[in-house]
């Protein structure tokens, strides 16, 4: 999805270097801006993104209490969000090459 030349000279720029492997992070994370800027869209039932659509709206995650009564912050959720979705990707890639 994104080009690795523009995306090294970029980060460059910034006076920083890119590992082959983050690559996939990038992508990850360029795909759920994507996917951000469509829901806008969809919600002003539209069919072309415009400028407007492409602000991202944070989700806030809320502390609630569970089973156990111990409060994890929502740092901690959005983290083992972002694991699970690559776990997920891994292992669809892994269950293609079999």
């Amino acid at each position: 999805m994104i080009q690795k030349t523009k995306v090294r000279s970029y980060i460059n720029d910034h006076g920083l270097s890119v590992s082959a492997d983050a690559y996939d992070g990038i992508n990850r994370l360029l795909a759920e801006v994507l996917d951000q800027v469509c829901l806008n869209s969809t919600e002003d039932n539209m069919k072309t993104i415009m400028s407007h659509h492409c602000v991202l709206k944070t989700k806030v995650v809320t502390e609630k209490a569970t089973k156990d009564g111990v409060n994890l912050k929502p740092q901690f959720y959005k983290w083992a969000m972002t694991v699970q979705g690559f776990c997920h990707e891994q292992a669809v890639a892994l269950s293609k090459e079999v």
